[in-house]
């Protein structure tokens, strides 16, 4: 059983002691969103039309989404106090930073946007359900890439449809439990971003992480074998 409240409230710690790291981490993927979102808004003298500048435009905000899954790869370091809180524009790139990350979660992108596309064209809840069921892929396939275990991207999918049974309802929940931050951020017209953003994705690194502490503990406990009861006829012979 996941302690939400716990989990955020960790999260809301990390990020409020460091928060000029986490503004300069995220602030390269916030200024693609804003070029990439900029770009890609209909041009109404071009009708319906797709142009050359949309075409950027989705390029950009596609790579800030890539750069962004980079930096869970980062909150995932700070939930388990392994970050230096140093270089954060540096860490900004984190993908790039060795090959296997890279393709890895380019590949992983697509494979997911397809799994739970296909899913949604039977109706909108098995593809919301089986998106949440794939969402600890990421993590999953960067810990095997640091551990020196290796594994396809169809594995890391499978591995966080094994992890996230039992527990896609939590994630569901906490999804919600950000709904008031997210009216603040269109309140805000945005600014607030800079905040929820980071505190969202820390929160559920912190998610992920207790997770596999859970996962880890139940492997871990002892097996107890019993043995029925004793057949009296047979003591009797």
């Amino acid at each position: 059983m996941m302690d939400r409240p716990t989990l955020k409230k960790d999260a809301k710690s990390i990020l409020n002691s460091h928060f000029q790291f986490y503004f300069l981490l995220w602030l390269p993927v916030f200024i693609l969103e804003i070029i990439g979102g900029f770009l890609y808004a209909p041009d109404v003298r071009d009708g319906d039309a797709f142009t050359a500048s949309q075409d950027i435009g989705l390029f950009i905000t596609l790579l800030a989404a890539i750069m962004a899954i980079g930096i869970y790869y980062v909150s995932i370091d700070a939930i388990r106090q392994t970050l230096q809180y140093d270089k954060p524009l540096q860490k900004s790139f984190t993908v790039f930073a060795r090959g296997e990350y890279f393709l890895g979660t380019i590949l992983l992108y697509i494979l997911i946007f397809i799994f739970t596309f296909l899913w949604s064209l039977l109706l909108v809840i098995p593809g919301i359900i089986k998106g949440i069921a794939y969402s600890q892929a990421y993590y999953i396939y960067r810990d095997a890439i640091d551990q020196d275990k290796p594994i396809s991207y169809l594995e890391a999918i499978t591995r966080s449809r094994e992890l996230m049974n039992g527990h896609k309802w939590e994630y569901f929940v906490m999804s919600l439990s950000f709904i008031g931050w997210l009216l603040v951020v269109l309140i805000t017209a945005g600014i607030a971003t800079i905040w929820v953003q980071p505190y969202m994705v820390l929160s559920f690194a912190n998610f992920y992480n207790e997770l596999i502490e859970q996962s880890a503990d139940q492997d871990n406990q002892p097996t107890i074998e019993t043995t029925g009861p004793t057949n009296s006829s047979d003591s009797d012979q």
